[in-house]
């Protein structure tokens, strides 16, 4: 005797449920319920779940065609469906990512840097608002007149680094900073043009711009790394 979890189609290939079916050698295949295995309901089969690659429930009205499932639904009855579960709309869709694309330019500007020393030792500094605001510090002390300040790169002891290494730490911090808001941006506008929830729901993080976007950010990074030359 064997057990599978199975789909139970009616003589059109419609599915109707999920059930358990108990597999007997020289016997009818009977389902498993609560009260007892029972007959498959006459102009019915079970088909085991293994034997389809996608799932029923991912259609309103699954069809199997011998191979795989498909949809059977009408477009009438489709649209009824669709009445009955309303998704979110796409106003929240867009708030919801505006939100992530928040957190993710966050992540991404508290992750950091790669910094190249004025000797040549690379490192890595992190940018959380605290760290942002000790490397403001540092800056502003050297541009004060001081001629080093204490500071750390990750995982390394605190030491006094001189004025230039500061500022290059001061300048790779900038120009992170700037990249990600500037992203951010114009990933938000991105968002807020969407027409459709599954274009807003398609958007992350990171992922590259639309081409008149991309080529808009390209250019306010150029004007803002000239003006800082």
């Amino acid at each position: 005797m064997e057990r599978k979890q199975c789909y139970l189609i009616d003589a059109n290939g419609i599915y109707m449920d999920i059930v358990v079916a108990i597999f007997e050698e020289d016997a009818p295949i009977r389902l498993e319920t609560v009260a007892g295995p029972r007959d498959v309901p006459e102009g019915c089969t079970v088909l085991p779940m293994e034997t389809a690659t996608n799932h029923a429930l991912s259609f309103v009205k699954a069809k199997w065609n011998g191979s795989a499932w498909t949809e059977g639904a009408t477009a009438k009855e489709i649209a009824a469906w669709e009445k009955a579960h309303p998704g979110p709309s796409l106003a929240q869709v867009q708030a919801d990512k505006l939100a992530e694309i928040n957190a993710g330019c966050d992540a991404a500007i508290a992750a950091g840097c790669v910094v190249t020393l004025s000797d040549g030792t690379e490192g890595h500094i992190s940018l959380t608002l605290p760290d942002q605001i000790n490397l403001s510090t540092a800056q502003a002390a050297i541009l004060g007149g001081g001629t080093g300040y204490a500071y750390h790169l990750d995982g390394a002891l605190c030491e006094v680094y001189p004025a230039a290494d500061i500022a290059i730490m001061a300048r790779a911090a900038t120009a992170h900073v700037l990249y990600h808001q500037t992203y951010c941006n114009h990933a938000r506008a991105w968002a807020k043009r969407s027409e459709t929830v599954a274009d807003v729901q398609a958007i992350t993080y990171g992922v590259e711009l639309p081409e008149d976007l991309a080529a808009h950010m390209a250019a306010v990074l150029a004007a803002a790394e000239g003006g800082n030359a």
